[in-house]
């Protein structure tokens, strides 16, 4: 299948394997009405994990690749682009709201959006982030997986 994935920054130095976690990418911008001042604008780009639906703040809209991709590296998405959008737009608004004061609520337009994915390397030991270069111990994640498991029963 055919899927677009956030441009990797970070590769492991070994071949291996890749799970591709989804997010929905908005670039927003709002505007802000101001008395006796001019008006503000502000571009803001949100990441929303579609699977645990929380909201970053990017710097700008990340470049997409497509890939072809076999579905079993592919995680479902939990969180549909209305779910998202709206996410987005509070995320967008409660940082706006921290840089102006205005008396009036902002405008919001969605200037673009993507469906993506994030890539996670696997390697024999590592899981690496593709963005951040961040790695986790796989037997790491085994024990706190076990763990969790535990507690549940």
């Amino acid at each position: 299948m055919k899927v677009k994935v956030m441009r990797p920054i970070f590769k492991p130095k070994s071949e291996g394997g890749f799970i591709l976690y989804p997010y929905w990418i908005f670039h927003l911008r709002l505007f802000y009405k101001r008395l006796r001042m001019k008006d503000r604008v502000f571009d803001y780009f949100a990441y929303i994990d579609a699977y645990r639906f929380g909201a970053e703040r990017g710097d700008s809209f990340i470049e997409i690749e497509e890939w072809e991709v076999s579905e079993n590296t592919v995680m479902e998405y939990l969180v549909d682009f209305e779910e998202a959008k709206q996410k987005a737009v509070e995320s967008a608004i409660v940082w706006g709201n921290s840089r102006v004061v205005s008396w009036w609520y902002p405008r919001v337009e969605v200037i673009r959006w993507e469906k993506a994915y994030k890539i996670f390397w696997i390697t024999e030991s590592l899981i690496i982030d593709s963005l951040t270069g961040e790695k986790y111990l796989i037997d790491n994640l085994r024990k706190a997986f076990k763990h969790s498991n535990n507690k549940s029963t």
